[in-house]
């Protein structure tokens, strides 16, 4: 058989891939006896690595040489098909490690051409053989076998399009029992979605004689559309052309592929470079990105220059078939490129896609500097927060001391006989606080917000005035009355941190017991002053008498002149200390006058 011929045979077998699940050992051969297809059953019976494919045309009989079988039966086997290519039956092989294999085989007609293949079917002499009459019955070996295919198989009248038979995967398939297709056409059952895809088939099937695969869309009784590969070639029985056809559904297969034409696309679509590498480093697969990227580059289209230094690597995994990532940086130009390899041991290959990172390098570096800046800065906040941690334990220590300074002042000011006073810019009382508060009649912060007016009914105009003096920056010092008390005021303007005015403070002294005191003392010295004047007088009228005295008795009472004397000189004595004390209290009046203004009249 010519290899043209083969080729065309292979895929109406392989249509059959229900065949995997054969427990049998099922294999398929070309009319020259080529293998073309066999299950997972066959391998194991045989000892075959599910590596190894019998798809290159193999010739039946060197395969069971190989395979150290006793071949003269098999060779016996092989002639009589030569001779006979509608041989259809049974025969027991020996196998030289002992026991033995039952072969039962069939061959598939080809109308006009002899036969299409043949099926050949091992079965171990250890499990059930088949029933005699099959052994002896082809058309019940025939039926057997059209009801094992896994494919929904029908034979219809070419001439009606009657369906004539169906196997047992028919009803599985589509969902009519067989009574309800026998007899009826493919239009009655309302198979075809598109009637021209039918006449088409059926065109190609009076033309040719067969068609094979062609892509058509079906449905079945639940009516579910179906993407099937419909396969039919025409057939002879009892000298009526009959049409025996197979549908394979290929809907997932179809949509797998779509997944996969969808796959391919973002690929060739992807704006970045992709590549897929051999064992040997060769790349086999680029999307138009990698050429036209590195064009732009570097005006030319080597694409070795995305390989990676680290290639050995990457190609030792390939060659082992060890899944693995490699996450790599190339530069090329003044562009960096960040390399993504997978390594599958499916494809034995590696996928390289890279990404264009030079940008995001760029700002890495820049926040690498910002980091570092970030960092001395932090530094300095540190350093900062140190500097003022300690700045505000003493801040806390002055506020300490000052609290403490002005609960002492505090006390003072309560205790003084005096009253403070601070108002705003707009002279309002903002505190009032001060021992002397009781004799007004005042509580400490009683009238808050009031005009000094309003609490202080009758203030003298000068301790109002002396407030806007303050308010105009100026200190003042008054004597002011308010009742009958004497007040001694001071007033001087309050800055803030900036030396700007914000109102004023007031301290009035209550001087009331002092001015009384000294009116006192004013006019004791005024009477010690006449006092003394009448002193004087006093000793001069003394002094003038005893002079005359002193005269008669020296004239007239010489005899008691001693005695008289010595009296007037005692008492001019006296009248001499006077004159002193006299003098004394003299100069402290003078010195009480001259310093403090006491005794002035």
């Amino acid at each position: 058989m010519n290899e043209d011929r083969l080729d065309e045979l292979k895929p109406v077998f392989l249509a059959f891939n229900g065949y995997d699940t054969f427990k049998d050992g099922v294999l398929i051969t070309s009319p020259d006896l080529s293998i073309l297809y066999c299950n997972p059953s066959f391998k194991t019976l045989f000892s075959l690595s599910n590596h190894d494919e019998f798809f290159n045309g193999d010739e039946m009989l060197r395969f069971f040489v190989d395979r150290d079988l006793q071949h003269e039966d098999m060779i016996y086997v092989l002639n009589l098909v030569r001779s006979n290519p509608e041989w259809t039956g049974s025969h027991t092989i020996p196998v030289r490690e002992g026991g033995s294999l039952l072969l039962y085989s069939t061959p598939f007609p080809e109308p006009d051409s002899g036969f299409m293949g043949r099926i050949w079917i091992f079965k171990h002499s250890s499990q059930a053989s088949l029933p005699d009459n099959l052994l002896v019955q082809p058309d019940s070996l025939f039926r057997t076998i059209f009801d094992l295919i896994p494919e929904g198989i029908a034979i219809s009248d070419l001439t009606t399009g009657r369906f004539y038979e169906v196997n047992e995967h028919f009803s599985k398939w589509w969902g009519f029992s067989r009574e309800e297709v026998i007899g009826k056409t493919a239009i009655d059952l309302d198979f075809w979605v598109d009637i021209n895809q039918r006449n088409d088939v059926i065109d190609r099937l009076r033309q040719y004689g067969y068609f094979h695969l062609i892509p058509v869309k079906m449905r079945g009784k639940d009516k579910k559309i179906k993407d099937i590969l419909f396969s039919g070639r025409t057939i002879t029985i009892d000298d009526k052309p009959y049409m025996i056809s197979i549908p394979v559904d290929v809907t997932n297969l179809r949509q797998y592929e779509e997944k996969i034409l969808s796959l391919a696309s973002f690929i060739e679509l992807n704006p970045n470079p992709v590549l897929e590498i051999d064992v040997f480093g060769n790349i086999i697969m680029n999307n138009e990105a990698a050429g036209s990227t590195l064009f732009n580059l570097t005006g030319n289209y080597d694409l070795s220059q995305y390989l990676p230094e680290q290639l050995d690597e990457i190609l030792d995994a390939i060659d082992n078939e060890v899944e693995k990532s490699f996450v790599l940086e190339i530069a090329i130009q003044d562009r960096i490129f960040l390399e993504y390899v997978y390594v599958t041991n499916q494809s034995h290959t590696a996928r390289i896609y890279l990404t264009d990172i030079t940008d995001r390098k760029k700002i890495e570096i820049e926040l690498l500097r910002k980091n570092e800046e970030l960092g001395s800065a932090y530094e300095e906040i540190i350093s900062t927060e140190e500097e003022l941690r300690q700045n505000y334990d003493k801040l806390i220590e002055q506020e300490r001391k000052l609290n403490e300074n002005e609960r002492k002042l505090r006390m003072i000011v309560d205790h003084i006989p005096g009253i403070v006073l601070t108002t705003d810019t707009t002279m309002r009382l903002k505190s009032i606080f001060g021992a002397g508060l009781e004799k007004i009649g005042l509580l400490p912060n009683e009238g808050i917000g009031k005009s000094i007016e309003e609490i202080i009914p009758h203030a003298d105009k000068e301790m109002v005035h002396a407030h806007h003096l303050a308010l105009k920056g100026l200190d003042s010092s008054i004597e002011a009355v308010y009742g009958d008390r004497n007040t001694l005021l001071y007033t001087s303007p309050i800055y803030d941190a900036q030396n700007t005015i914000t109102g004023t403070i007031g301290i009035a002294i209550d001087i009331t017991e002092q001015k009384t005191l000294e009116k006192e003392r004013k006019n004791l010295l005024i009477q010690l002053e006449q006092n003394l004047i009448e002193l004087a007088v006093l000793n001069d009228k003394i002094r003038n008498p005893l002079t005359v005295i002193a005269t008669l008795v020296d004239m007239y009472a010489p005899d008691i002149e001693v005695p008289i004397s010595q009296c007037i000189r005692e008492i001019d004595d006296i009248i001499s200390n006077l004159d002193k004390r006299w003098m004394e209290s003299e100069k402290t009046i003078n010195f009480l006058q001259k310093h403090y203004g006491i005794g002035n009249l």
